[in-house]
């Protein structure tokens, strides 16, 4: 790795190869039971929305690494909160600054759009996580997440 040339790119409206890409990236390294599964309507949809955000990180035009985010508007405060929703490094390309560098992307994008508050979150089981962000500065918090499923519900 330490003769490539990294190259960082926030998408837009017309990337969806790259996007594409980045999910099936997403795909095996989250370990999903359906690798070759990306939803290209959804892509669209999501690299037109002005809400969205994805940062990818590629090496000779492959992509190597990438970030998504969501801007949430607040009502309780002013302005908005970003919620970084993925982010992977392909294992090969791993420990060479790629998350940092991404995560770091997305921290300049909120900076230049105002936004103080950026968040993600772990599973308690995914230590490789935890450890990562808390090594780039994140403060863990004490969080619960609850799930459910709307669809299975009486």
């Amino acid at each position: 790795m330490k003769n490539n040339v990294v190259e960082y790119k926030k998408l837009q409206s017309g990337d969806d190869s790259k996007f594409s890409q980045l999910v099936l990236l997403f795909n095996k390294e989250f370990e999903s039971p359906n690798l070759n599964f990306v939803n290209s309507k959804n892509i669209r949809n999501l690299l037109i929305n002005p809400k969205f955000v994805c940062f990818v990180a590629c090496i000779d035009n492959k992509i190597v690494g990438g970030l998504t985010a969501y801007e949430l508007e607040m009502y309780d405060q002013e302005g908005s909160s970003m919620y970084i929703y993925d982010l992977a490094v392909g294992k090969e390309y791993q420990r060479n600054g790629i998350g940092s560098r991404l995560v770091h992307e997305i921290i300049d994008f909120c900076k230049s759009k105002g936004i103080q508050d950026l968040f993600v979150q772990a599973d308690g089981v995914d230590q490789h996580a935890i450890k990562f962000y808390k090594k780039i500065g994140g403060e863990q918090s004490e969080t619960f997440q609850f799930s459910f499923n709307p669809l299975q519900m009486k």
